[in-house]
Formats: C-alpha cells, sequence, structure tokens
C-alpha cells in the first residue's frame, strides 16, 4: 500500500511515502526527552494519523503532532515541534543564503531582486542588498493587514478572493 502512495516534499518533489522516516522522526522525538518508543507507541500514535495520495510533508507532521498530544506525549510533541521549527528557520537561513549569491552574480541589480523585478536601482551594492533581504517578510505584513482590512469592509470571502487572485497573478501585488 505504502509504495502506490505518494506525498509532496516542501520544494514540490513528489516522493513514494515512507511510513519507517515518519517512525524515525518519532523515535528520535522520544530520544530527545530521555524516554523510548515502543512499537505499541508508535502504533497508537500512527493509529491517529490519515495519510492520502498527494499530501504534504507539513499536513502529515501537523497530524504527527496532534497525535502526540492527544496520546500525552507532551515533552515529545514539544521536543518534535521546536525541532521542524529549528528545521524552518534552517531553510530559511539556506534561502536567505541562496538569495545573497544569487543576487551577486546576476547582471544587473533589478534582475537580482527576487521581489522586485523593476527595481529602480543601477548597482549593486550593501545598500540595495540590505533592502532586499526584509523584502519577504515586508510583503506578507502588508498582505496580512490589507486582507485583514478587506475582511473588515468587504467579509471574508472578497478577502480570500483577493489573496486567490494575487497568488495566480491576476492581480500585480504592487497594485
Amino acid at each position: 500500500m505504502s509504495a502506490s502512495i505518494f506525498i509532496v516534499k516542501r520544494d514540490g518533489k513528489r516522493e513514494s511515502f515512507s511510513i519507517e522516516k515518519i517512525k524515525n522522526a518519532i523515535r528520535k522525538a522520544f530520544l530527545s526527552v530521555g524516554s523510548y518508543a515502543t512499537e505499541e507507541d508508535l502504533t497508537s500514535i500512527l493509529s491517529r494519523v490519515v495519510i492520502q495520495n498527494g499530501m504534504s510533508v507539513e499536513e502529515i507532521q501537523n497530524q504527527i503532532e496532534i497525535s502526540l498530544m492527544s496520546e500525552r506525549y507532551f515533552k515529545v510533541a514539544k521536543s518534535y515541534m521546536l525541532y521542524r521549527q529549528k528545521h524552518t528557520e534552517d531553510r530559511e537561513t539556506r534561502d536567505h543564503l541562496q538569495f545573497l549569491i544569487d543576487y551577486c552574480a546576476a547582471a544587473n541589480p533589478a534582475t537580482g531582486s527576487k521581489f522586485d523585478a523593476n527595481a529602480n536601482v543601477e548597482q549593486k551594492n550593501i545598500a540595495t542588498l540590505i533592502g532586499e533581504l526584509p523584502k519577504k517578510s515586508f510583503i506578507r505584513l502588508n498582505r496580512r493587514l490589507l486582507t485583514d482590512r478587506i475582511k473588515e469592509m468587504f467579509g471574508k470571502e472578497t478577502a480570500d478572493k483577493y489573496l486567490r487572485l494575487l497568488q495566480h497573478h491576476f492581480i500585480y501585488k504592487n497594485d
């Protein structure tokens, strides 16, 4: 059964589902708090997890967290969550580093700008580089502020439609 189920990795790649990877992650979480996961523990935790074809790694990990808490393994769940958070931060750091490398290697400064391809800059320097780093966070913050305001004024349905139009590039983000 596992061989025919595919999951979606964070980078969008599809991979065959492996229950052993989940079991190993749970075992490591138990070990990190000085405990040991028996086969019975693993069975009870995994009995609450539903895996479907095309599911994302994130969705599966969210279910593992909920299952650990439902089974009252609170310390293990906390350790598992902290581990996930650390790896999220590591991925973000790696992405920032790759962005810096790509930005510096770009032939022209606007091309190297990940978030603003029509940036009005003529040269790459530390000032333009520093301005690029927080743009993703600012875009997320501004989008949240605007979406909340739209929701307040016109309702959730209109706010959701706005986000869909942005995500599918029907609305240019600077409009």
